[in-house]
């Protein structure tokens, strides 16, 4: 009478054997496309780096109360300050005044 159950052990862990072999091969195949990611992830990083690395960003030299960048103009050969280099820029305060609403007084 042993004998069945014996044999019905086996069969449940075999299958359980079975189940564990293919949930390691779908981890396995798994880690191997994150690796890739990553391997692909680190190329784009070392590409990024290269092109920040060819970024130059101008020299700002502070003079007084004005900044005056390096750039200066073809024709007229005269510095620029850095609100004139850059067309559009707002200013940095409030020409209103302390009456302007919504603006507290300090």
């Amino acid at each position: 009478m042993v004998w069945p159950w014996v044999l019905l052990f086996a069969v449940i862990a075999l299958g359980g054997l079975g189940v564990l072999v293919l949930v390691a091969l779908r981890v396995w195949r798994s880690a191997r496309g994150l690796l890739a990611e990553l391997d692909v992830a680190a190329g784009r990083a070392g590409e990024l780096a290269d092109l920040l690395a060819q970024v130059q960003v101008p020299q700002v030299q502070v003079t007084g109360a004005t900044e005056v960048t390096d750039r200066t103009l073809p024709d007229a050969g005269s510095e620029l300050t850095a609100d004139d280099a850059w067309p559009g820029t707002v200013e940095s305060y409030d020409h209103r005044g302390a009456d302007a609403p919504g603006k507290k007084e300090s």
